[in-house]
C-alpha cells in the first residue's frame, strides 16, 4: 500500500526550524515527503505544492478570522482560523491526489533522530482508518495524524467543509484544526478512528503535556513546540524549564529589592 507523508511551512519557518526537519527527514524516514508552501522555493528531494492551488483555499482564507473579540482572550491562537485553517485543506487536498494508501500529516517542527520503521503508519493505524493524538477531554494533538484513504475522505471533506461554511463560528472552545478534527471524529461516525495518546497519562491533560512524546513516534522523532526549542532544534528539560523559572523569580526579587533601596534613599 502506497504511504505518503505531507507537512507545510512558511519561508521564516523553513529558515527557523523547517530546514531542519527536512533535514533528519531525508536521513531516517522510508517514505515520500511532500511539502506544501504559501510561496515557491526550491528544495532538492522533495515534492512541493504551492497551497494557493489547493481548491477552495484562497477564497476560504481570505475570510477567516485572525481573533475572536468575543472571547476572554481575543488574540489566544485558539481563535486564529487564519492560520490553521490550511491543515484540513491540506489533507483533503493530499488524500484525493493520493487516491489510495496511506496519508500521513507530520508537522514541521518536528526533528528526527533515528531510522522510522516503515510499518510504523500500518501500527499505528490498526484496523481504524484515522488515528491521532487525543488528549482526553481537550482538543487532539495535530502534531502527526494518520488517514487510510479513501476511506477516511468523508471525514477530511468534513473537516474542510467547516471552514467553508463557516461552521467553527459557533465553537465556543476554539478555531484551530485540532478543534476541526475533534468535531469531525465526533460527527462522521463511518470514519473508524484510533486514540493513540489519551490513555497514555493517567491525570487531566493540559496544553503544556507533551501527546507526540507519549505517541509510538517518541522513540524517533521530537516535535519542537514552542518558539525557543524550534529555534534550537531541541527539547528543553523539564529541569532547565525550573532552572530558569526560578533564575527569573530572583532576578524579580531583586528588583523590588532594589526598588524599595531606591524608595528609602529618596524619602531621606
Amino acid at each position: 500500500m502506497r504511504v505518503e507523508v505531507v507537512t507545510s511551512f512558511s519561508h521564516l519557518g523553513y529558515l527557523v526550524y523547517g530546514h531542519k526537519c527536512l533535514q533528519s527527514y531525508a536521513k531516517h524516514w522510508p517514505f515520500p515527503l511532500k511539502v506544501y508552501l504559501d510561496t515557491p522555493m526550491r528544495m532538492n528531494g522533495v515534492q512541493t505544492r504551492l497551497t494557493r492551488a489547493i481548491p477552495k483555499w484562497l477564497e476560504t482564507s481570505i475570510y477567516l478570522p485572525t481573533h475572536n473579540s468575543q472571547a476572554e482572550k481575543p488574540y489566544s491562537y485558539l481563535w486564529n482560523a487564519r492560520r490553521y485553517a490550511v491543515k484540513p485543506f491540506i489533507w483533503h487536498d493530499a488524500a484525493k491526489r493520493l487516491g489510495s494508501g496511506v496519508l500521513a500529516w507530520i508537522d514541521a517542527d518536528t526533528v528526527t533522530n533515528t531510522h522510522v520503521p516503515s510499518g510504523i503508519f500500518h501500527e499505528m493505524l490498526g484496523d481504524a482508518d484515522v488515528a491521532y493524538l487525543g488528549r482526553g477531554e481537550m482538543h487532539p494533538e495535530n502534531g502527526c495524524v494518520v488517514f487510510r484513504v479513501p476511506e477516511a475522505l468523508p471525514l477530511l471533506t468534513w473537516c474542510r467543509k467547516a471552514y467553508t461554511t463557516h461552521k467553527y463560528r459557533i465553537w465556543p472552545d476554539g478555531w484551530t484544526d485540532c478543534h476541526v478534527l475533534r468535531r469531525g471524529l465526533e460527527a462522521v461516525k463511518k470514519v473508524r478512528s484510533r486514540d493513540l495518546t489519551s490513555c497514555a497519562h493517567a491525570g487531566e491533560w493540559n496544553s503544556s503535556i507533551d501527546a507526540f512524546g507519549l505517541s509510538p513516534l517518541a522513540p524517533y522523532v521530537i516535535h519542537l513546540k514552542g518558539n525557543r526549542q524550534k529555534r534550537e532544534g531541541r527539547l528543553i528539560t523539564p529541569e532547565e524549564r525550573a532552572a530558569e523559572a526560578a533564575a527569573a523569580e530572583a532576578l524579580l526579587l531583586a528588583k523590588q529589592e532594589a526598588a524599595k533601596q531606591k524608595a528609602v534613599y529618596a524619602d531621606v
